[in-house]
């Protein structure tokens, strides 16, 4: 009878002491959550409101285009285009700067990832180009209506879905679908 007590007993404070641990763990964890982010097709005009900034942004198309300038050299030293299927893919966005605290905040925190059927995600790789997103973002006041592009290096398969992501915290703030 004192065995099954011993035992009984060891077994409760065991499961005590492993559920305040991972209730100590799980509390000391960031939650993961996707939000209101808004969802639309190539062409919608989606508002992402971080509470900081309020942005009005439009991807209007993705096409495979020949290398910008300054685009370089990827895996390597091997060539852009040097494998079968391999493209340089470009976005191109349109930006409302609605509500914002100065004029850089999107160029700092927005960052458009292009993510392929298979969940391949290509990020943005900077370039020369004039109309290069992150550069005209740069300088957007209140008010101001900026247009450029993104750039990715699709060394897989093509884009299918543009996703923009906070560069700082990863939260998602809208997708586009094509």
């Amino acid at each position: 009878m004192h065995r099954r007590l011993i035992v009984l007993f060891a077994f409760f404070a065991t499961v005590v002491v492993t559920t305040s641990v991972m209730l100590s763990v799980d509390a000391a964890l960031p939650r993961a959550q996707a939000g209101d982010a808004p969802i639309g097709h190539i062409g919608d005009t989606l508002r992402v409101d971080t509470g900081t900034y309020v942005a009005d942004v439009t991807v209007t198309s993705v096409v495979p285009v020949d290398p910008p300038p300054g685009f370089g050299y990827t895996r390597s030293g091997v060539p852009v285009k040097s494998f079968p299927d391999s493209s340089v893919a470009r976005a191109d966005v349109v930006v409302r700067a609605v509500r914002v605290p100065n004029s850089h905040i999107m160029a700092t925190n927005f960052s458009f990832d292009g993510v392929t059927p298979f969940a391949d995600a290509y990020k943005p790789r900077p370039c020369d180009a004039p109309d290069w997103l992150d550069a005209v973002l740069a300088n957007a006041p209140q008010g101001a209506v900026v247009r450029g592009g993104v750039y990715w290096d699709a060394y897989r398969d093509p884009v299918s879905t543009v996703v923009l992501l906070d560069r700082k915290t990863g939260e998602h703030l809208a997708q586009w679908n094509l």
